[in-house]
């Protein structure tokens, strides 16, 4: 879920009909929650409750269960959860990414160039 943009902003709110939902931590995310509960047995998974626009990246807010029933939220950049590539969320989030690339120049100008040759000789050095 990289290369996320502000210029979706509108869809971001949109997507708050399909919360609460299920999303696997990415492994940084993950160590950063076992060091706020100090456990390292954590689950990867968490709970998404709602999401929302922090200056050029999009946050959620997370909430995973440790040792029964007590809960820890945390705030996270959308980019370190991951979802069900099924769901109709993920489905969403794509979109929006494919709405936003084509047109943000920004995103544009943060892809590779593609390698060209000139035909022309370097110059003689005399």
């Amino acid at each position: 879920m990289d290369n996320i943009s502000r210029g979706a902003q509108g869809g971001w709110r949109d997507l708050s009909q399909y919360l609460p939902v299920r999303a696997r931590m990415r492994p940084p995310l993950r160590r950063k929650a076992q060091s706020l509960v100090h456990r390292g047995d954590l689950a990867p998974d968490c709970v998404v409750t709602s999401i929302f626009e922090m200056g050029e990246a999009v946050m959620c807010v997370t909430q995973f269960a440790f040792g029964g029933e007590a809960r820890q939220t945390l705030i996270a950049p959308l980019t370190q959860l991951a979802f069900d590539r099924g769901g109709p969320l993920s489905k969403e989030i794509d979109l929006l990414r494919a709405r936003n690339g084509m047109r943000d120049p920004a995103a544009a100008r943060r892809q590779a160039p593609t390698p060209r040759a000139s035909g022309r000789r370097p110059s003689e050095i005399s």
